[in-house]
């Protein structure tokens, strides 16, 4: 028995170390699409979507690590809570991951050229959302449904930075003072990291589930 859980307890703590280097990995590719789209860096843009194949590989370690821990390990209650937890927020991740590929290969299809004005608003979603995932992360590391919801609670804020984007790009488009090409291309880097947002919000709810068992979603949408 002595044997099984020491067994139990590396893996555990394997799959977490793991699951935050996976975050770590996807807030990097978040920044750095962001400033590939800024900078009109097709260099560093090809660098993210390449840089995709590493995160992707992580995914699946993690998923491998954990079906095999509750197939061989067969864990109870909360330590099951815990790996149930880690696959989903492991899928989380990888999405994230895809989102910011998407932002980099937004920026390869924009093309080189010169540097155009970036909106402000952009970038402070950028950083919105690397807060999130940090902050995310550091829940899941202290197992913490209070920061949890804290994390959650940050996503009405990045909800109204993207409703605000979609509105100032709609007026600029309309007004003839942005191309109708280039706005396309805010609003679909706007849209990715919306949507990173609406992830680390799952993840916070697995979160939430970890500890307490409690299933139910967290900031639902309207």
């Amino acid at each position: 028995m002595g044997t099984t859980r020491s067994v139990l307890d590396h893996n555990l703590t394997q799959i977490r170390d793991d699951i935050l280097r996976l975050g770590s990995l996807v807030d990097q590719a978040v920044e750095r699409a962001i400033e590939a789209l800024r900078a009109n860096d097709m260099q560093l843009a090809q660098e993210v979507v390449d840089a995709d194949d590493a995160i992707d590989s992580l995914h699946h370690k993690l998923e491998e690590t954990i079906i095999s821990t509750v197939a061989l390990q067969q864990p109870m209650a909360h330590d099951l809570r815990r790996l149930i937890a880690a696959l989903l927020i492991t899928n989380e991740l990888e999405r994230m991951g895809d989102h910011a590929e998407g932002i980099g290969r937004t920026a390869l299809r924009r093309g080189a050229g010169p540097v155009v004005a970036f909106p402000a608003r952009l970038d402070e979603m950028q950083r919105a959302v690397s807060a999130m995932i940090r902050d995310v992360m550091t829940a899941y590391l202290e197992e913490s449904p209070e920061k949890a919801h804290q994390v959650s609670a940050m996503d009405d804020t990045l909800d109204g930075d993207y409703r605000e984007m979609f509105n100032i790009l709609v007026s600029e488009m309309g007004a003839s003072a942005l191309s109708v090409e280039h706005g396309a291309y805010l609003m679909w880097a706007a849209h990715n990291l919306e949507r990173i947002g609406d992830r680390v919000t799952n993840i916070c709810e697995r979160i939430v589930y970890s500890r307490t068992g409690e299933i139910g979603g967290l900031n639902p949408k309207v």
